[in-house]
């Protein structure tokens, strides 16, 4: 089976699963429409398959994180890779493009994502018409979490065939990795370590993200524990504001830490004692997978997709609505005033939650699938055999 995927940007999480994807197909190959958004900061590894940078045009609408990414050649591109199957993750031009390609040619087309019916495109006409063009046209669908999965399923997508995928991420690679640095902890007890109970929160510094209503948690939680550190990983345009904000409530015991690379990110899961992820919206919130894999209690809000899939109600973690700080307080502080043993057990229960949702499993999981789409439809493509779950 040759694969052809078409994607946005690639990024550092994505990179493992085209290299899974291609060890297990004769090709991966990914379009994608530009190198990185200008939001971003990563730097990529290098990597096993084969990728090009579409061309096109990019353009930025006033309030917008992102460019809106006009590209071309995708027609072209797609019918030189001559692929049986191409796996599509998104809605913008150059997807619509593969999608007609596909039509056109006999391909089979399946849709991919971690969008939600919350993520704004609801309130445009044209946005709606497109996801249900291409979702309802297309052979298959890969959803990235039960909120996906609804979404397509709303969009026009036959239930029979989905596949509920949870986004997958080097889950026992990052699980040994901040074992290490913990035993280095304990191993080197002059190292800097925080005194008091840490909360760790990570994510791009814009409101989006809930950085407002973390701070208004953080300012209940010290009242009941005034030892309390806050550590903040991530960079953005509002890190000057949260700065000052901070500053001014007199807060010593906030550390905003940068933009931070995978081994230093390591280091932070290690030295935390929960994780916090106030996010207003996330279409997912993979680095919530993330800190479960690093063993940490987790403290969630409902507005992540991630929650609803991964976090079970006091077993591995707990869901909160950041937009009320006072209850949500209460459960960070409740949650620190469980006996140790406790609070590593909910830790160990939500790596265990999140081993499933490691690279190579998920991968093969998706291989299968698209191989039901491509040998077990009809030629007529509507009628697939149900996906192995």
């Amino acid at each position: 089976m040759k694969l052809a995927v078409v994607t946005n940007i690639l990024t550092p999480y994505r990179i493992p699963l085209f290299e899974s994807l291609g060890k297990s197909t004769k090709a991966c190959t990914v379009p994608t429409d530009t190198r990185q958004e200008e939001n971003r900061q990563w730097r990529l590894r290098p990597f096993s398959f084969h990728a090009e940078i579409l061309p096109g045009l990019h353009l930025k609408p006033p309030g917008a994180e992102v460019s809106v990414h006009l590209n071309y050649g995708v027609l072209r591109r797609l019918r030189r890779l001559d692929p049986d199957v191409v796996l599509s993750g998104g809605f913008a031009p150059a997807h619509v493009a593969a999608f007609l390609y596909c039509k056109l040619s006999g391909k089979r087309y399946v849709q991919w994502g971690e969008f939600t019916l919350r993520d704004g495109a609801q309130s445009s006409r044209i946005k709606r018409g497109l996801r249900r063009l291409l979702i309802s046209g297309a052979d298959g669908c890969v959803a990235s979490s039960k909120d996906a999965h609804d979404a397509f399923a709303q969009y026009g997508a036959d239930p029979a065939s989905i596949l509920t995928a949870s986004m997958p991420f080097e889950a026992e690679e990052l699980h040994e990795r901040v074992g290490v640095c913990r035993l280095a902890h304990r191993e080197s007890p002059a190292r800097e370590q925080p005194s008091g109970p840490a909360l760790l929160s990570v994510g791009q510094l814009i409101p989006r993200k809930g950085w407002d209503e973390l701070f208004a948690i953080y300012r209940e939680v010290v009242k009941a524990r005034p030892d309390t550190v806050l550590l903040i990983a991530g960079d953005g345009p509002c890190r000057v504001a949260y700065e000052r904000l901070v500053r001014e409530a007199g807060w010593s015991r906030v550390r905003f830490l940068g933009h931070l690379d995978e081994a230093r990110l390591a280091e932070q899961f290690a030295l935390a004692d929960l994780f916090l992820f106030p996010t207003r919206y996330d279409a997912y919130g993979l680095v919530l997978a993330e800190a479960m894999a690093a063993e940490l209690p987790v403290v969630s809000s409902v507005h992540a997709a991630a929650t609803r899939d991964l976090v079970e109600e006091g077993v591995t973690g707990y869901a909160i609505d950041p937009r009320d700080a006072e209850a949500s307080a209460g459960t960070i502080v409740g949650l620190l005033a469980l006996s140790g043993e406790r609070r590593r057990a909910i830790g160990r229960a939500a790596y265990e939650r999140v081993r499933s949702c490691d690279t190579k499993p998920t991968a093969d999981r998706m291989v299968r699938f698209l191989r039901t789409i491509v040998y077990g439809a009809r030629r007529d493509g509507r009628r697939l055999a149900p996906p192995v779950r």
